[in-house]
């Protein structure tokens, strides 16, 4: 079985008893609009423990909230699982439009299809962001996006959210894969850079 299916076997097998089946087939269908990556599929899980919350019980929408987030976290690791995009680990300030307020906050990683925004206090799942990034010579490249997932600090791991971009123009998309392009490659530089030097200390 599939990523998919497994969590839609979950979410039947703990609202069978409680809800109608309209409702069940409406959270299945959450799911199912779910992208085959971890991000989307802890969006539809927070969505779907929304409406449980709203329509059944704040108690049973926890708890399928956290059966559904340990399952996907565990698939994380399943071989064979790709991302969509490709992430580029990066330290870049950032301005992150909230509810009216903005925010200079900082990049832990980037790719096409998302970022990663350090903060503290990180934008609830499900909050709408508008998103600045800087480049060199004064421009921005302007988009849109929507809070997937929520990460507390642990390890090594900064505290901050995952940002899905959504509705990106075309334009503003061949900026970003022009920057996420460049930032790869000054990684891929750097980190051959600081496996060199060991070696020339050597000689």
């Amino acid at each position: 079985m599939d990523v998919k299916v497994d969590l839609k076997n979950i979410i039947s097998e703990q609202l069978v008893e409680v809800a109608s089946s309209f409702f069940i087939e409406k959270s299945l269908s959450i799911m199912d609009q779910s992208a085959e990556n971890k991000e989307s599929f802890l969006y539809a899980a927070d969505r779907i423990s929304k409406r449980i919350a709203l329509f059944i019980d704040t108690d049973l929408a926890k708890k399928v909230f956290e059966i559904l987030s340990l399952e996907i976290e565990n698939r994380e690791l399943t071989p064979g699982t790709r991302r969509k995009h490709v992430r580029v680990a990066l330290c870049h300030r950032v301005y992150v439009t909230y509810n009216g307020e903005p925010y200079e906050l900082y990049t832990g990683n980037i790719s096409e299809g998302g970022v990663y925004i350090k903060a503290e206090k990180p934008f609830p799942a499900g909050s709408k962001v508008e998103i600045s990034l800087p480049l060199e010579g004064g421009s921005h490249i302007h988009l849109r996006g929507i809070v997937v997932s929520v990460k507390d600090s642990s390890g090594e791991i900064s505290a901050g959210m995952g940002i899905e971009f959504r509705e990106v123009r075309d334009d503003e998309r061949k900026r970003l894969r022009c920057f996420v392009k460049n930032a790869s490659a000054q990684d891929t530089f750097e980190s051959r850079k600081a496996k060199a030097i060991p070696a020339q200390a050597n000689d």
